[in-house]
């Protein structure tokens, strides 16, 4: 039997609520537990029993959602986050990001894109539209503009870290690299942690964006 992602969605806006409830639960793998319409009510709700994912929008009476993720970072609950909005402008991207979101999508996202995303994310994994990637991608300023410490920190990874790296940011999960390297999936665990002390990052997807602007830098 395949084990179902308990899923809460958040999103001030009634029809595209009801419609992403509405498609999310014909989807085996989501098991909607909670649609909640601002950053309040699900607060309260992912304090009270915290799911595995939540998806949520940003501008929203009450909380926002880069807000709701920061408090639910403070309260240390193990809350895998989703942003799903309307929202692209880069401020957003990286304080919703930096707050702690692992992923991020607009709302011209596919069913099948949103879900994947939410796969991805129960398992600590980061996927970004490739809009998103592009604008996040073209933020960082020219390798050459740079401080030589920060572009040294790239080069502080083993071989098999640099490699790990690569399927992350192809939105791999730990026991997807596990299966693909003929290696145990706590080793996989092991070696992001590694990656991420050693990025200075807090979470996967900051890290998986270092690496989409070094290859797009030719490096």
């Amino acid at each position: 039997m395949s084990v179902t992602i308990r899923t809460v969605i958040v999103d001030d806006e009634a029809p595209y609520r009801n419609a992403l409830q509405k498609t999310l639960s014909l989807m085996p793998e989501c098991d909607i537990v909670a649609v909640c319409v601002d950053g309040q009510e699900a607060l309260e709700v992912c304090l009270k029993n915290p799911p595995d994912v939540l998806l949520t929008d940003i501008n929203m009476p009450r909380m926002s959602g880069i807000e709701l993720i920061k408090k639910l970072k403070q309260q240390e609950k193990s809350v895998n986050v989703v942003v799903l909005t309307v929202n692209e402008d880069d401020d957003t991207i990286f304080d919703a990001i930096s707050a702690g979101a692992l992923g991020y999508l607009l709302k011209t996202s596919t069913p099948q894109e949103v879900v994947d995303a939410i796969r991805v994310a129960e398992t600590g994994g980061a996927k970004i539209s490739p809009k998103i990637a592009a604008r996040i991608i073209g933020a960082f300023p020219p390798r050459d503009a740079r401080p030589k410490a920060v572009e040294a920190d790239f080069y502080v990874l083993s071989p098999r870290e640099e490699e790990i790296l690569d399927l992350m940011a192809k939105g791999m999960r730990n026991k997807e690299i596990a299966d693909k390297l003929f290696i145990a999936e706590k080793t996989v665990k092991n070696h992001v942690s590694s990656i991420l002390e050693k990025l200075q990052v807090n979470s996967r997807t900051e890290a998986v964006i270092m690496q989409l602007e070094r290859k797009a830098g030719g490096s």
